[in-house]
């Protein structure tokens, strides 16, 4: 076993005992002096909380992860010829939804602000991969913010607040997906940011305020797909709590549900089109298309013979999600040792589970102030997010609207601990995390390159672009298709292709799959020949693996340049 191994059952060890300790002292009547962190001191640890969180997600920010997913290509591309030409690579001016692989794939709002950001900078990996970074910078200063709001009663705060930052700067889960640019990776972003608008909202009882946490909400629906049940749920089960415990007027909520609705339109429109039969609308400015497949198989539950054994498998996979870690998941989430919230941490973020479930349904005069909206709002986006789960094929990306609640009530169990056992459990509670994050950090910068080979296919962008600088338009290039996932898609971003060339020559390997992937467009052409030494291809452009290169009888009548893995060879 690798040390972190040990670390993590120890650590898990101390957090079980703690709990158990905090448990027993609350019932016994002997609870111990809390620890209290003074206003100065707080602002001092906060500044060099923002500091560290932003040094994790910028450091090496266009090198580690080395290479390009295919997703971040395609979300990259999309973005350029959006800004560029006025149109997607399907031909389509505008779309509110970018169909981008032929079912989705790549949610509209990162592939927009995408569009903005190459208008002003220009294209880029380490452009396309800042604004995740920016937004996982800004939500640990929002999800602090957002508890300072929610324990403002609290003799806590400071420590609370303060905690919950530290634990989100340095989380496994949140410094992975803010160093690259899929869609759903800056949905922890939108939602604290509708949650915190809601939380000041109830405290200066605006209803503007309402409306602009209603925006935020419904903005998140064009983040990712999970929104479309997590969301809803989560909007219905807090302005019923709410407008029960008077936080929420009805003039208030109407308006918050009609400003909802502006915002969310163009979607609604767009789903209309794709699932009610409305005519698509294609206009030089602005285009509600439909998917060339649905998504079925990939990402939902079969609802056959085996749905409720599916369900249950699903629960499990959550659990172990949330816990010790899940292999199952997608390696480009996830690093070997620490889990989505380090291994050691779900003791105590039960226990604040079972202590935020129970002061939900207690009787308490908090329910209807900051404390009581922000346990209630966190509680109810935890339950959309399994009745999310119940329905889809689980991962961390999809469940990625679970994890900033799963922190919250961290921080209420870590509380609670600290709270009954006194300062010296919560110097150790503190360290015995701060040393996770130390020693995650220092295996993600040196091993996470590595574990992830096979999904950013680093060395393949530079070769494809390298191959079209000697080919140009005119010599046909050949790539392999050794290591690589939609390699088409990655020769389409780093060569900056014209979309109109694209759409006009473009091969697809099945037109109607449920993921479209090109076997040819323009001069490329994604497949060797099973002869690559015929006179055929003697005039052409290869793009090949180093097990390819075996395949070739006299390497040395190739001009040959090296990429570190793929290679490119012309005569």
């Amino acid at each position: 076993m690798r040390l972190i191994d040990y670390y993590n059952y120890i650590a898990m060890a101390a957090y079980i005992l703690m709990g158990g300790a905090a448990l027993y002292f609350y019932f016994s009547g002997k609870k111990k002096a809390g620890i209290h962190l003074s206003d100065k001191a707080l602002r001092i640890s906060f500044v060099v909380v923002m500091l560290v969180a932003a040094a994790l997600r910028l450091y090496k920010l266009g090198t580690v992860p080395y290479g390009l997913q295919q997703d971040e290509a395609s979300i990259g591309y999309e973005a350029y010829i959006l800004s560029n030409f006025g149109i997607d690579r399907d031909g389509y001016h505008f779309p509110v939804y970018p169909i981008t692989w032929g079912c989705g794939g790549g949610s509209p709002l990162l592939i927009y602000l995408n569009v903005i950001s190459i208008a002003l900078f220009g294209p880029g990996i380490l452009k396309l991969r800042l604004i995740p970074a920016v937004c996982g910078i800004l939500t640990v200063f929002l999800f602090y913010k957002t508890l300072r709001l929610g324990f403002e009663e609290k003799s806590y705060r400071n420590e609370a607040s303060l905690l919950g930052a530290a634990f989100l700067a340095i989380s496994p889960w949140h410094v992975i997906l803010s160093r690259w640019s899929l869609d759903s990776n800056i949905m922890p972003f939108n939602l604290i940011l509708s949650v915190y608008l809601y939380l000041l909202a109830s405290k200066k009882k605006s209803s503007v305020i309402y409306c602009l946490s209603a925006a935020s909400f419904a903005l998140c629906m064009y983040s990712y797909g999970a929104a479309t049940i997590v969301v809803p749920v989560t909007l219905f089960l807090i302005a019923i709590y709410s407008v029960k415990n008077k936080s929420l007027t009805i003039p208030q909520l109407v308006y918050s549900f009609v400003t909802f609705l502006v915002v969310f339109a163009p979607l609604l429109l767009f789903y209309a089109v794709n699932y009610l039969g409305v005519p698509e609308i294609i206009t030089d400015v602005v285009t509600f298309n439909r998917f060339t497949a649905k998504r079925t198989g990939e990402a939902f539950v079969s609802l056959g013979g085996g749905f409720f054994k599916g369900i249950l498998g699903n629960l499990k996979d959550l659990l172990l999600t949330i816990s010790v870690g899940n292999e199952k998941n997608t390696i480009a989430h996830y690093l070997p040792g620490y889990a989505t919230l380090f291994e050691f941490t779900f003791p105590v973020t039960f226990l604040g589970f079972v202590i935020g479930v129970k002061e939900l349904f207690s009787k308490d005069d908090d329910k209807g102030r900051q404390g009581g909206i922000l346990n209630a709002m966190f509680i109810f986006v935890t339950l959309g997010n399994v009745l999310l789960d119940m329905v889809i094929l689980p991962d961390i990306q999809r469940l990625v609207m679970l994890f900033i609640p799963l922190i919250y009530f961290f921080v209420r169990g870590a509380v609670f601990v600290f709270e009954n056992l006194g300062r010296a459990a919560a110097i150790v509670l503190t360290m015995i995390l701060l040393l996770g994050g130390v020693s995650f950090t220092r295996d993600y910068f040196t091993q996470y390159n590595r574990w992830t080979i096979s999904i950013f296919m680093p060395g393949y962008g530079d070769a494809i672009k390298r191959a079209y600088e000697i080919a140009g338009d005119d010599r046909t290039i050949r790539s392999t298709y050794d290591g690589l996932a939609a390699p088409f898609m990655i020769a389409l971003y780093y060569n900056n292709y014209d979309p109109n060339r694209f759409t006009s020559t473009v091969m697809y390997k099945d037109e109607t799959a449920e993921f479209r992937i090109a076997g040819s467009f323009g001069n490329f052409i994604f497949e060797l020949p099973q002869d690559v030494n015929s006179k055929e291809y003697e005039g052409d452009v290869f793009v090949v693996s180093s097990d390819d290169r075996n395949k070739f009888s006299d390497i040395s009548m190739f001009t040959e340049e090296d990429f570190g893995g793929y290679h490119v060879l012309y005569k």
